[in-house]
């Protein structure tokens, strides 16, 4: 299997996408979250790596990577939401697998 194929094969995955903006959420393969605006792996980021975790209709600024990168809050400061939104992230792909 070459890379593309692996790449593919990883897109047609069924996870749970969950906003951490506004909590929706829906049990769908990557490449229909990426369809439908999702930023969420494989085709958005990298499972465990903190960056938005968001549907199409919420904003980048209110993520846990703005809260860090932007506004360079310490962890230590963040609020539970983010902490959960953390958890959830580095602890990816098991944390998004439908039950």
């Amino acid at each position: 299997m070459n890379i593309r194929d692996f790449k593919r094969e990883k897109c047609d995955i069924v996870l749970r996408h969950s906003c951490e903006i506004c909590g929706k959420e829906e049990i769908i393969s990557g490449e229909e979250g990426f369809n439908r605006g999702w930023d969420y792996p494989p085709k958005m980021a990298l499972y465990g790596v903190i960056s938005p975790r968001i549907c199409g209709d919420c904003d980048i600024k209110e993520t846990l990577w703005w809260e860090l990168v932007s506004k360079k809050t310490p962890v230590e400061q963040l609020c539970e939401r983010h902490m959960q939104t953390m958890k959830r992230i580095t602890s990816e792909p098991g944390s998004i697998l439908p039950v």
